[in-house]
Parts: C-alpha cells; structure tokens; sequence
C-alpha cells in the first residue's frame, strides 16, 4: 500500500525545512515565500524494529521495510482555491495523497519573515482550511454539472452519486470538513475517487524554535485548536534541526529526525487505521502495510496476483510466537501455526505464507 502524505501550509512556515528533516533530502530552504516552486517528494522508510528481529532468527538476502511517500508543496494563500498564486496547481499536487501534514509557525523570529508579519496560528490554520473548503466546493460543483450534462435519464446509480455531492455540498457550505461526516461504506468508496482534500485526517505540526520549547503560548493556541477539532498534533524544532546540521552536529538532528518521523508515522497509523504484516523467505524479509480488517485474499493479492488467483489457505504464526519459539519449527512445535481461510482477517504482526495452486 503506497502511503502519500502531503505536507501543507502557509509560505514561509517550514514545511521543507521539516521535509528535509524527515527525508534528509536536501530541499530548497530560503527566507522569503514562495522558496518551493515544483514539489519536493522523497520516499522514507518507516523504521520497524520487529523486522530485524525476524531476520535475527531467520536470515533473508534482502530487508523491505513498510514506506511513506512526503510530498512538499508551495505555500497556500488566500484565493488558492480560485487560482490565486499557484493555489489550484499546489492543492492538485495534494488530491491523490492519504493524509496531510499541516505545517504551523509557532515561534517569534523577527529575521524570519512571515506573510502577515505577525504569528498567529489559528488564523494561518483557518486560512489554509478555508481554501481546503472552497476547493473541494469547486471540485463537487464540476462533478454536479458533468454528471447532469452527461446523463439525460439519470438512473439509480446516478441519482445515489448526485445525492452524494449534495450531501457533501450542503457540509462543505456550511464550513464542515467532511472527515468529520459519518458516510456510509458505499459512500466512501466513491468519495475516494473524488479525491477531495477534507476528507483527508490533518496531523498538525507546530514548528517552535529553541526559544520556546517551554511556555510557547501560540503552540498552547495550536494545541486548544487541534483538540478541538479532534486532530493530532505534533511539535518539533524544524529550524534547530536545520542550523544544527549546518554545524555538523549530525547526532542531534538524526535524533530529533527519528522522533519527529515516529511521532509521525505512528500518528498516520493510526489516523488510516493501518498495521503490519511480514512475510518471510530466504531472498527476502518484507513489511507489508494494509488497512485494518484486511482479509487474507487481499493480504495476497498485494504479495502477488497469482496468490490471489489461485488462493487455498494462508498460513499464519503471530510476531510473538515466532520470536518466543526461535522461529516456524519452534512455533510449529508448539502448535502455534495456524491455517485460514480467504476471509481471515490480517492482524499487526502477523507473518503470512500463502498457499496456492498455479
């Protein structure tokens, strides 16, 4: 499962410093807005320290870990939405990700220039917010019209997706996130194609400085916000990160990168109801990432297609077992290996093997 997430927010506030930060892939990083023109994407690996203690008891040639793809974008403005910058370029950049990380200052710095000259988090969340809104009414507004267009008898399945857009117009006008409207299962499979930006889960990041770490009343701010919108929040020193690195104190900035990533990746986990499965042979070890309540046909499906095909069972030893047994023969020993059928649910930590016919 590819994992897309799109790091967000107004000019100048540090979203590729942290994209650095987290990828240690060098963006470009300048004092004024608008420093991002093209997005910066970087694929980082989600550290798994399960996976290494499987290789421990069983050896592979090669390690695959789970990923995650960041794609930093420009900065959003007032009138994104209607073209205004390069606002319908950017927040297309961001349609086919799966959640958004959504960059905040929170920290004074006078030689650090802002868009309003002034730092106030909730207002710089509310604009970006806004402009998430307004291009999600344009893109359901175009489906209306071209599903009207497009059909002269509209037909059950027509009317079900217009009733659809509606329902998200009528919460969109009103200024709903639609994250936040309880859909149906067949609604959100066709909301998904639509690929609309309030949909998504928002992880808020704070970017402080080191001079305010403790008793920073705009991250305080951030956080009553973010609370209130039932989102998670994150906070990290972005910019120490960035100056600290220049100095070659590498040991901070790789400690502070692993802390930042975990806090984020563990936050994206849980936000798209993820988990880990392994599979296990002597060319390869691999984590596998899947939604929650995935069944083993799926499961095989993503190893690969013939698996899926020609699906009879799926044999499974749970992480613990594995490591308490010394491996499958301990497991196996132990009656711990189990087999299942199509519709087994995939649970964390489970170590699949797949049995098929050709």
């Amino acid at each position: 499962m590819q994992i897309d997430c799109g790091i967000i927010g107004l000019p100048n506030v540090g979203k590729s410093t942290l994209f650095s930060l987290l990828t240690h892939v060098s963006a470009k990083v300048d004092n004024f807005p608008f420093c991002t023109i093209q997005p910066n994407i970087s694929i980082v690996y989600i550290p798994d320290s399960r996976i290494y203690q499987l290789t421990d008891i069983f050896p592979s040639r090669k390690i695959v870990h789970g990923s995650v793809r960041f794609i930093d974008v420009a900065g959003l403005i007032k009138g994104a939405a209607q073209g205004v910058g390069m606002g319908v370029q950017v927040l297309n950049h961001i349609r086919a990700t799966k959640v958004l990380c959504h960059v905040v200052r929170c920290f004074d710095n006078n030689q650090i220039i802002h868009v309003f000259n002034d730092i106030d988090p909730c207002r710089d969340v509310s604009i970006v917010n806004t402009e998430l809104i307004l291009f999600d009414i344009f893109q359901c507004e175009q489906s209306v019209c071209a599903l009207q267009k497009k059909c002269k008898v509209i037909d059950a399945s027509n009317k079900q997706q217009l009733f659809l857009l509606k329902k998200c117009l009528d919460c969109l006008y009103n200024g709903v996130f639609l994250r936040k409207i309880q859909f149906s299962n067949i609604e959100k499979i066709n909301i998904e194609k639509l690929n609309l930006l309030t949909v998504k889960p928002i992880i808020y990041v704070a970017n402080i400085d080191e001079k305010s770490l403790i008793n920073n009343i705009y991250l305080n701010r951030l956080s009553a916000l973010a609370s209130n919108e039932q989102a998670p929040l994150v906070s990290c020193c972005a910019m120490l990160s960035l100056l600290k690195s220049k100095n070659n104190y590498t040991e901070v900035t790789m400690e502070q990168k692993e802390c930042v990533l975990h806090d984020i990746n563990n936050i994206i986990f849980s936000v798209l109801n993820l988990c880990t499965f392994f599979t296990i042979n002597l060319n390869m070890t691999r984590a596998w990432i899947c939604v929650i309540g995935t069944t083993a046909l799926e499961a095989a499906k993503k190893v690969h297609s013939d698996f899926k095909k020609g699906f009879i069972s799926v044999r499974v030893i749970k992480f613990n077992d594995f490591i308490i047994y010394n491996g499958e023969l301990g497991a196996k020993r132990a009656g711990k290996i189990y087999y299942e059928g199509k519709d087994y649910c995939v649970e964390d930590g489970d170590i699949l093997k797949f049995l098929f016919k050709m």
